[in-house]
């Protein structure tokens, strides 16, 4: 059960630094505002493997403007 726990835990840690990598090369990008919990040192390699409670830079209309031109 141990081992499984420490297996499971290393691929979270590996996930999460593997998408700030691509996060640091420009395959993703995050579209929280400046004051989200994301945006912190150390937080920021959280950010795509722990995707709840982020403060959006975008409006409610901005939003529909985004799903509607979505391809």
């Amino acid at each position: 059960m141990k081992r499984l726990l420490l297996v499971l835990g290393g691929a979270y840690l590996l996930a999460a630094v593997g998408s700030r990598v691509a996060e640091q090369l420009g395959a993703t990008a995050c579209g929280c505002d400046d004051d989200c919990w994301c945006r912190r040192p150390g937080l920021s390699v959280f950010r795509w493997v722990f995707p709840r409670g982020h403060r959006s830079a975008h409006t409610a209309e901005q939003k529909a403007v985004l799903v509607r031109d979505r391809p």
